[in-house]
């Protein structure tokens, strides 16, 4: 078993704004305020949380599923 990545940069759609933030271990996290241009984000339908929309990483709870299936946490963003 590898180890949980709690870092993560989330990048705003709105004004493309990046921050490294830490996810929380144990939750998803729903909303989340862009530091750039305040916009509010949500998940995009289908994800659990903003760290998997927007995220480099998806989230611990993910991340744990994702290796019990065998696939990398690691997204990779256009």
């Amino acid at each position: 078993m590898s180890k949980i990545v709690t870092e993560s940069k989330l990048t705003c759609p709105v004004c493309g704004h990046w921050q490294m933030e830490t996810m929380p271990t144990d939750a998803c996290q729903w909303f989340y305020q862009c530091v750039g241009c305040h916009t509010l984000l949500r998940p995009k339908p289908g994800d659990c949380c903003v760290f998997c929309s927007y995220g480099s990483v998806s989230c611990p709870p993910v991340q744990l599923e994702t290796e019990r299936q065998g696939n990398s946490a690691v997204r990779h963003q256009p």
